[in-house]
């Protein structure tokens, strides 16, 4: 082994250029791997934050089946099961806050607040606790209240001040601690406050009740599957159920993320052995004549092969510790810049980090052993004459075909039906194979790159065309597997970008819903319905109303006495309605469902009822006052999932999701022939509003004061603000994932421009020759930015093929394993941007080191041999 060290240390220290260009190129190269998992795992992290915030971190709830309120004991039996890290009860009611000083408003009245508040187990509730804050803290005792923004202003109180609630008997004073982060939306919002849920207990003389039990479970575990197991504990009329963020989809698109932060991992990680392996054989063919020699004076194969091990282990376990801290380094500037919209902060994963150095470490091994093997395999003489051997046609064409039998050999992979089998498989082993195939396709490439743009770059550079087309022949292994390394980062800006505009593409269109409300608590009756549709700006009105009808009571929802005999049916135009909202059709489909809704003898119903009562697509229900039912042919069974955040952020979640549970919807037409009313309990609009976003607001608010004045009582609100949101967030989510895959784009490049540099290096004498017979001194730069021109054109087009490649099996993962049904989308413009940085950034990488070459005396050139 000293002998193996010695060698070792002689290559280290007698190559010292080529020995820090090397190690700087690993460095990057594992920085790369570092950089892409911090940044994916960061996005993912402040995915999952944002739904948390905006839903609730809560997997499943225990509630009435008819929304009374309950015996809150049932809590001990939940933190009994199997899986639950948390359960508490949760009550809802209404407080009337006061500030304590007798301020009054500019009428002259006393300061006071009707609000809705949640009572929570202050001490319990960090686990759950869902909201940003603006200020302060979360109450940690029954004497103290967070506040929303609304609340805040209305009261003219802030942190520190305290409040007093009023009730029949001693009033009850609570010290502000907080303000949540809750965007203010109009009209239809309502303020809300936090408190321990003994104030509102005390509030309402009413104790040992909740309106939900508010379930936690362990990572990992599947929630649907956890109900379905548990669910049989809980005693009717109580219901165990997903809670909103599982049942609305969230947590799909939760899961999605993680898929792209396991797969983005991957990927940088080759990315990073393509890159380790191509520096470690920076002129292999010198290397192998240098060991030949070594052969030569009585050195074992062992020894050759130990002396190998020590460079790669020097230089990939070098690099691979510098690395990390500099992607850790670089996502963390990018999570300082786009600190607004990461709000889950910068998340280091250590297993991103082990697997930076590991991959470094292993693939610089790899590359060494390569050389070493070569040597051993076969004669010194042979080895001794390696350089003189040309490159064989046969050996690029066999380069070609394995790297399409891998390819073929991924897609065979699809073929597996189990799709957790399939994804696990693809990931660990179709993965790899994929970018071995395409890396090794980059030879075949680069020779015909080579041969359409050889002229054409001799005449770029001012070069004899000879000499341009010997040297890419020459270098077709070399520089091939060079833009196979380059492809990578190119390949992760297209498919990363063009996955990201698929799935800020699906969440918008999951949250479509109508441009404005207009609400009315006693109703909009027909001619306030025909006032509202014909106002200015107002394209469209969609009319939603509500009405309990009685069901047949072999079809209600509950057993026995318990079951309610009424259901609660909202009438709505089908068209305009399915027009304006998207709706999850579990069964049947819109086109199907509305020339049957409009017939009058058929309605859509949540999907409770084919859940606890079988009833689908095809089969009856009997609704209508007692003792005059009509049976309605059920055309479609909904949910309303995609509205959830909306109806949420609305203050209407009663219209789309309470009533859900038990509703059936019914076209308006119907309602008022069969039931005799067209009282709408709200308008949805879509409106005719300027391009100019100040100019839609103020149109908006003249509407809203026309609205006002011509209804009394009517109360409208914009939806402009919540689709906003909504893209606002798609937009950030696809910004700082594309700045990801810009500095994973930027590190790969630079890591092969070093790799590039290093065989400029190793290759002085090759240019010294050059020199001393005639050629200017210019020649040899030229020379070098051809051929790194005509590796980046290869690196382009083999990029872009991986990066369509993983893209198109993204969208497949997504539907998979996340239920998310997204469009491929090729990102046209993205994809210009990458292939001119690729092209850019190789030059630059090399141009250092090619304009050394003109400094140097063909004299200093030679004398620095063969390998540099």
């Amino acid at each position: 082994m000293r002998a193996s060290w010695h060698i070792a240390r002689h290559v280290l220290s007698g190559r010292r250029v080529r020995t820090t260009l090397l190690v700087i190129a690993v460095a990057m190269a594992s920085a790369l791997v570092a950089a892409v998992a911090t940044g994916m795992r960061t996005v993912q992290g402040s995915i999952e934050h944002r739904i948390s915030r905006s839903i609730g971190a809560v997997d499943a709830r225990i509630v009435h089946r008819y929304g009374s309120p309950f015996d809150a004991e049932v809590v001990e039996l939940v933190r009994t099961l199997p899986g639950v890290v948390e359960a508490a009860p949760r009550v809802e009611g209404a407080l009337t806050l006061a500030r304590t000083d007798d301020r009054r408003d500019e009428d002259g009245r006393r300061i006071r607040l009707t609000v809705q508040a949640r009572g929570v187990e202050t001490e319990r509730d960090t686990v759950f606790e869902q909201y940003d804050l603006l200020e302060g803290r979360f109450p940690g005792n029954p004497a103290e209240i967070l506040l929303d923004p609304l609340t805040s202003r209305r009261l003219e109180a802030g942190v520190g001040e305290v409040i007093r609630v009023e009730r029949f008997g001693p009033a009850i004073d609570l010290e502000i601690v907080g303000i949540r982060d809750r965007p203010e939306l109009g009209a239809l919002q309502k303020p809300r406050v936090h408190v321990d849920r003994r104030v509102i207990e005390e509030a309402s003389g009413r104790t040992g009740e909740a309106s939900v039990v508010s379930i936690v479970l362990e990572d990992g575990l599947d929630v649907p599957t956890w109900v379905a197991t548990h669910e049989a504990n809980i005693e009717t009329p109580l219901r165990l159920e997903s809670a909103e963020r599982a049942r609305a989809g969230y947590d799909r698109q939760v899961r999605a993320s993680r898929v792209g932060f396991r797969t983005g991992t991957i990927v940088a990680f080759l990315a990073c052995a393509f890159i380790v392996a191509i520096g470690m054989t920076t002129a292999i063919g010198e290397q192998i004549r240098q060991l030949a020699m070594l052969r030569c004076i009585g050195a074992s194969r062992s020894q050759l092969a130990g002396s190998q091990a020590c460079v790669g282990l020097a230089i990939g376990g070098g690099g691979g510790l510098l690395g990390p801290p500099l992607g850790v380094g670089l996502s963390a500037i990018l999570a300082w810049w786009y600190a607004d919209f990461l709000p889950g902060g910068l998340v280091v994963p250590p297993e991103g980090l082990l697997l930076a150095f590991l991959g470094a470490t292993a693939a610089g091994l790899l590359g060494a052993a390569w050389p070493a093997w070569r040597a051993a395999s076969t004669t010194p003489l042979e080895a001794l004459a390696n350089r003189a051997r040309p490159v064989r046609t046969t050996a690029i064409l066999g380069c070609g075909v394995v790297g399409l039998v891998l390819i073929a050999f991924q897609l065979l992979l699809l073929a597996i039906s189990d799709v957790d089998l399939r994804f696990n498989v693809y990931a660990f082993l179709g993965l790899p194979a994929l970018h071995v195939g395409y890396f090794l396709l980059a030879v075949p490439i680069f020779v015909v790159v080579s041969r359409l743009f050889g002229r054409l770059l001799a005449r770029l550079w001012r070069l004899p065309p000879s000499l341009v087309a010997g040297n890419l022949r020459g270098g077709a292994f070399r520089l091939g597997l060079t833009a196979g390394a380059l492809m990578v980062g190119l390949s992760v800006l297209v498919s990363t970008w063009s996955n990201g505009l698929a799935l800020v593409d699906d969440f918008g269109e999951r949250v479509r819903f109508a441009d404005a409300f207009v609400m009315k608590t006693g109703g909009l009756g027909e001619t306030e319905q025909a006032t509202i549709a014909a106002l200015p700006a107002v394209a469209a009105a969609s009319p939603v109303g509500y009405l309990p009808l009685r069901v047949a009571e072999s079809q209600r929802l509950g057993t026995g006495d318990l079951a309610p005999p009424n259901v609660v049916c909202v009438g709505f135009e089908p068209a305009e309605f399915l027009e304006m909202n998207r709706l999850d059709w579990i069964e049947g489909t819109a086109e199907a469902a509305i020339p049957r809704l409009e017939e009058g003898d058929a309605v859509l119903v949540a999907k409770e009822f084919l859940v606890a009562r079988d009833l689908g697509v095809g089969d009856t229900i009997a609704l209508g006052a007692e003792g005059d039912e009509t049976t309605y042919e059920i055309v479609g069974v909904v949910g309303a999932a995609g509205l959830d955040m909306a109806t949420g952020l609305f203050g209407i979640r009663s219209v789309y999701m309470e009533h859900a549970v038990s509703c059936v919807f019914m076209d308006f037409d119907t309602v008022a022939t069969r039931y005799g009313t067209r009282e709408a309990f709200i308008m949805q609009l879509d409106l005719d509003l300027p391009a100019d976003a100040e100019a839609a607001d103020a149109a908006e608010e003249r509407l809203g004061e026309v609205l006002r004045e011509s209804i009394p009582g009517a109360i409208f609100a914009s939806g402009r603000g919540i689709k906003a949101l909504v893209e606002d967030i798609g937009a950030r989510i696809l910004s700082v994932t594309a700045a990801v895959a810009m500095a994973a784009l930027l590190l790969a490049c630079l890591g092969v421009g070093n790799v590039v540099a290093a065989g400029i290096t190793a290759r002085g004498f090759e240019f010294g020759v050059i020199r001393a017979v005639g050629g200017a001194p210019e020649v040899a730069p030229r020379l070098v930015l051809a051929e790194i021109t005509a590796t980046a054109i290869a690196a382009i087009v083999v990029g872009v093929g991986l990066g369509i490649h993983l893209a198109w099996m993204g969208v497949g993962l997504y539907r998979d394993l996340a239920g998310l049904q997204l469009a491929l989308s090729i990102p046209v413009i993205p994809t210009i941007v990458g292939a001119l940085f690729v092209l850019a950034a190789a030059l630059v990488a090399s141009l250092p080191a090619s304009l050394a070459l003109r400094r140097r005396s063909p004299r200093a050139l030679l004398a620095g041999g063969r390998g540099g």
